[in-house]
């Protein structure tokens, strides 16, 4: 599936034209998104979403015997003609691109995450600090690009403006995920989650709960009941439009699951005090992104007491990793440019 997007550009210069590639996942096709968005702020840049549909058992095949089996871009649902810059994330991307490279030779790529395969294999890789990989291509940063900036919360919040009006500050949104690879959610997880949501209501704040798709059905089934009757309690588990961007601009703190490294880091681009949930399990190295968040972004884990303890001590810069490393991808690009001339 393909969709253009469109960006308003001087006429000075010529606009490149990209793809975006993905297997659709949120997670995964935000990131990719929001590189390439960041990308088209600086310099004319016109894209196509592009959305990967691989059958079953193709999916579970390795990304290198996948480009064994399927090596032109077509062999993917991809157009013929070459773009200028191609962006992918996720695994299922990495086949795709490979087969671009190989037919399309001049096509700048670009990789978000750590592909597993030689880093040379693409023009550029952009992997987050806590997979510690390094390399000439490789840039990397604190959590994963994010589609977060100031005119989309403005935008979105304002879209939502009549349901928030509704909910008197100061707000918290409290953004759960699931069990993950490092993680497990247990039972004993949930019910702090939920003692955490009770008494920041205690406290006097109004609730924006939303889940994700990891979350357990018999955990989502318990904020369904802490919201209902409530008129202090926002509840979003997926049906109608999604109110994220405008919990991030109308919350006043943040309660996160300390697995989802996106919802941190696009949380930590609002400059508003965000703190962790905890879950069963060993962070390994997420905890590098912990620690680097505790740092840039004054991250805490959440305890009964942390928000009496509330104040300058909380401030931060708001995190723009994605500006940064969109503004590395140019670098890049035209370093690789003045080779080829």
């Amino acid at each position: 599936m393909s969709s253009p997007a469109k960006t308003a550009f001087s006429d000075k210069e010529e606009a490149l034209n990209g793809w975006v590639i993905s297997d659709g996942r949120r997670g995964i096709e935000n990131q990719a998104l929001g590189l390439t968005e960041a990308a088209a702020r600086l310099r004319p840049l016109n894209f196509t979403q592009h959305v990967l549909a691989p059958g079953r058992a193709f999916k579970a095949a390795t990304p290198l015997m996948q480009f064994a089996l399927k090596n032109r871009p077509p062999d993917y649902g991809l157009p013929r003609e070459s773009p200028d810059i191609a962006v992918g994330c996720g695994r299922q991307a990495i086949a795709p691109l490979l087969a671009i490279k190989r037919t399309l030779p001049s096509c700048f790529t670009v990789y978000i995450q750590d592909p597993k395969i030689d880093p040379a294999r693409f023009d550029l890789i952009v992997s987050p600090e806590h997979d510690n990989l390094s390399g000439r291509n490789v840039e990397t940063m604190i959590g994963s690009p994010n589609r977060v900036t100031r005119d989309r919360i403005v935008k979105e919040t304002l879209a939502f403006e009549t349901e928030l009006n509704r909910l008197p500050m100061p707000r918290a949104a409290i953004l759960i995920g699931g069990p993950s690879k490092r993680y497990k959610f247990s039972e004993a997880d949930h019910h702090n989650h939920l003692n955490a949501a009770k008494e920041i209501s205690g406290q006097g704040y109004t609730l924006l709960i939303t889940t994700s798709r990891r979350t357990p059905e018999w955990a989502m089934q318990d904020y369904e009941k802490l919201a209902k009757g409530s008129d202090r309690i926002w509840l979003y588990t997926g049906e109608g439009d999604n109110p994220y961007f405008a919990f991030l601009g109308g919350a006043d703190i943040f309660l996160i699951t300390e697995e989802s490294t996106n919802m941190l880091t696009e949380a930590a681009s609002t400059g508003k005090p965000v703190f962790t949930l905890p879950l069963t399990g060993a962070p390994g190295k997420f905890q590098t992104l912990h620690d680097a968040l505790a740092q840039a972004c004054n991250l805490k884990p959440y305890n009964s007491g942390v928000l009496s303890q509330m104040s300058k001590a909380f401030e931060y810069s708001p995190l723009q990793e994605t500006d940064r490393i969109a503004e590395r991808l140019w670098a890049h690009f035209d370093r690789r440019d003045a080779r080829l001339n």
